[in-house]
């Protein structure tokens, strides 16, 4: 029996509607040297941003100092904002806090914030779409060698820094002025750490940030994980990220450009990223790490191991070594060792008081992180 006109026509929009086409998504990238952007530099400098690029996160410090507190560099700055959102649709967020100290000085943050607020207020046409924080208490030793309870107050001292941003960001304006977004980069694996922290769930961050950023990348020791789409998946399919996610607000992924060989692979992997996830309502596209970064890093072998006396307690400052290279242990005793030769290494485990040991590695894989059983060392008599 043959479907009527008007209902085949239904038929055919309900099908569309399941397979919903990623419209919300599009590009951003992390910018660090934009505000020295100026003259020919501009015309430059926007061609080498990914295509399709419409939000840039931009860096506005330079180690303590905030450039924004220059009153010169400050307008220079908006001009280029205004030359951005004009000439090239691109949404320019301030990038305002890189660092962990900010967790221990929300006061600070909100000094910081208030500049952009005052800046926006005095050039609306040239003003930032949004203001991104990219404070990582997990690179704290605090965090490496803490249980439960110091990562949770980790994670709430984060949160309460985020809240108190939010709640300094005025609403929309009745002008007609958009109410600056707030965003936060965080790891992948927010979603796994929420079973035993549930503060860390995307839920959580979304009572203040309008945007995660997802950092689904490796490491500044190397790439671990390797550019594709296969590689990213079984991190970024997790239902605790995407669930109960507001209307309104979303989840971004973050790509760094060193895990790929070249721009092309790494447009094909947002590609993608886009038709598989983009089947969650609160995808909103990638971030590339970063603009202007290097391709085709080699894919890095880790091992990651623990330092402990025949006592069983962990031995601080221990010294590993393979070939030349050493670092150090925390004061819990761990190390991370990276970059290192596949499919072997041998490590040399020793230091001041202690007796040395050389303990051989097999199985390291590039694009993964080993991880092996204690070191015991025996201390000198």
């Amino acid at each position: 029996m043959p479907i009527p006109r008007p209902l085949a026509a239904i038929v055919v929009l309900l099908l569309l509607g399941g397979t919903r086409p990623v419209a919300a998504a599009d590009i951003a990238a992390w910018v660090y040297d934009l505000p020295r952007w100026s003259g020919n530099q501009y015309e430059a400098r926007v061609p080498t941003l990914p295509p399709g690029t419409r939000q840039v996160y931009a860096s506005l410090e330079e180690g303590p100092r905030f450039l924004l507190d220059d009153d010169l560099r400050s307008t220079d700055i908006q001009r280029l904002v205004g030359a951005l959102r004009e000439r090239s649709g691109i949404a320019v967020h301030a990038m305002i806090l890189q660092d962990t100290r900010w967790l221990d000085d929300p006061g600070g943050a909100r000094e910081r914030l208030a500049r952009v607020l005052a800046l926006n207020r005095y050039a609306p046409d040239r003003a930032f779409a949004g203001v991104h924080v990219d404070v990582e208490p997990h690179t704290l030793e605090e965090w490496e060698c803490g249980g439960i309870a110091e990562r949770r107050g980790l994670v709430q001292k984060l949160q309460t820094l985020l809240t108190r941003l939010a709640s300094a960001i005025p609403p929309p304006g009745k002008n007609g002025g958009g109410r600056l977004r707030l965003s936060a980069a965080l790891p992948w694996w927010i979603g796994s750490l929420s079973a035993e922290i549930p503060e860390a769930s995307p839920r959580r961050f979304f009572e203040s940030v309008d945007e995660i950023v997802l950092m689904a990348y490796g490491d500044p020791g190397g790439p671990l994980v390797g550019g594709s789409a296969r590689a990213l998946l079984p991190r970024l399919e997790d239902s605790r990220l995407w669930r109960d996610i507001p209307a309104g607000k979303g989840i971004r992924v973050g790509l760094a450009t060193y895990e790929y060989a070249s721009a092309g692979d790494l447009l094909a992997t947002v590609r993608e990223l886009d038709g598989v996830l983009g089947r969650h309502a609160g995808y909103r596209g990638t971030a590339i790490f970063h603009a202007g970064g290097s391709y085709g890093a080699p894919l890095a072998a880790s091992v990651r191991g623990l330092v402990q006396d025949g006592a069983g307690q962990p031995v601080a400052g221990a010294r590993v070594k393979v070939g030349e290279r050493q670092i150090a242990t925390s004061r819990c005793g761990r190390f991370v060792f990276r970059d290192l030769p596949p499919p072997r290494a041998d490590l040399e485990v020793g230091g001041i008081g202690l007796q040395s040991i050389t303990v051989p590695v097999t199985g390291l894989t590039p694009g993964r992180e080993l991880e092996i059983a204690p070191i015991l060392v025996r201390r000198r008599p």
